[in-house]
């Protein structure tokens, strides 16, 4: 009698269980958090590309992007420009981010009048959206949450990898382990829910963990992505800007990134200028409206020169870097449209059913018998 037949009786799954206990007992109220502000990120990026409406869906108009930053600028000339973000559908209302003090405030510019359509504050308009952000990725305590959102991420990666290991009943066994006998008693019933749904979601829950930490520690995973599949890329070149130096026009980028990518169209510039070593990045598609990073151009410039710092196109990517730049995709379900952000959303909340399940077992099987004598 081994593994295959009576599992329950070797000593080693009994340490497993202990680990998967306790990890999962003191991971409680974290993995609540992350699911719950998880499955609301699902939408940030349709919620926040949700320009004015003008018609002509995919039409640009005259004015370059430098005409319409210029624009913005005069406005609020003690903003510095951001980034410009068209990735919305609408292709002729331009979105302009400028950053004026600890605020990012966004400006919609028609493309073809060169009026202002509309403004709002980030942090304003979606309030809600900003705190799950923060709480998710950081846990709303800078960089020491970010640091112990990291070790969550590799503990309940171990919590998964143990709960898929302990969810084997033996071969007699196994199938009524798949389904939830819905008409059972109470402890049956939830014993059931944790083990079955454990089961069939154990890939996302592993994915979802195991992406959590490579978005806070990513050297060690992009180590191992380039080990077994090195890159195609060519490495930056540093850049030797400071703040204070010189940027050039936007229109000489945007020539340059039209020249090597004739087929594509902008997806997203991002002024990367607040500090030393600075560039301007530019994001191209020819699909603009996809998540960035499944389908883009990147270049890389020298803000005061114009010097091509890096320039990655997605078709030379290796099956490394294909993995590596579709995990924040694959993390959020932003890469298949509507259906599969709202499956995953509601996946989403498979753990916290774990959790809640996990912690009623704990409370019948171990609490229980140790409060009922003292109540009496």
């Amino acid at each position: 009698m081994g593994f295959s037949d009576r599992p329950q009786a070797l000593w080693w799954r009994k340490a497993l269980f202990q680990i998967h206990l306790w990890f999962g007992l003191f991971l409680g109220a974290y993995v609540i958090l992350l699911c719950l502000t998880g499955s609301m990120l699902v939408f940030q990026q349709r919620l926040l590309n949700d320009a004015p409406h003008l018609g002509n869906d995919q039409l640009r108009g005259p004015l370059s992007y430098g005409d319409i930053a210029a624009i913005a600028l005069k406005a609020h000339p003690h903003s510095t420009l951001n980034d410009i973000d068209m990735r919305s559908n609408n292709r002729r209302v331009v979105s302009i981010g400028l950053q004026s003090h600890a605020q990012t405030l966004v400006v919609y510019i028609d493309s073809l009048s060169g009026t202002i359509v509309g403004q709002e504050i980030l942090q304003h308009k979606h309030p809600i959206l900003v705190l799950a952000e923060d709480l998710h990725n950081q846990l709303a305590a800078g960089a020491r949450g970010a640091t112990f959102n990291g070790l969550g991420g590799i503990i309940l990666f171990v919590v998964s990898v143990t709960g898929i290991v302990l969810w084997w009943p033996g071969k007699k066994n196994w199938k009524r382990s798949l389904n939830v006998k819905w008409n059972a008693r109470w402890p049956r019933r939830n014993w059931d829910m944790h083990s079955a749904f454990g089961f069939w979601t154990f890939p996302l829950l592993a994915m979802w963990a195991l992406s959590g930490a490579y978005f806070i520690f990513p050297s060690p995973f992009l180590k191992a992505l380039a080990y077994i599949s090195p890159p195609a890329a060519a490495p930056q070149i540093p850049s030797h800007w400071r703040p204070g130096d010189p940027i050039l026009p936007l229109g000489a980028f945007d020539g340059q990134a039209k020249q090597l990518y004739p087929l594509d169209h902008l997806a997203y510039v991002y002024m990367d200028t607040l500090r030393p070593g600075g560039t301007v990045k530019f994001f191209l598609s020819p699909h603009p409206a996809v998540p960035l990073t499944i389908d883009e151009d990147v270049i890389v410039f020298q803000p005061a020169t114009g010097q091509v710092l890096s320039n990655v196109s997605s078709s030379r990517w290796s099956l490394g870097e294909r993995i590596s730049n579709s995990v924040y995709a694959v993390h959020f379900g932003n890469f298949g449209g509507l259906f599969v952000e709202i499956t995953w959303s509601l996946l989403g909340l498979v753990p916290i059913l774990l959790t809640l399940t996990g912690y009623w077992m704990w409370w019948n099987r171990v609490l229980s018998k140790k409060w009922r004598p003292r109540s009496k």
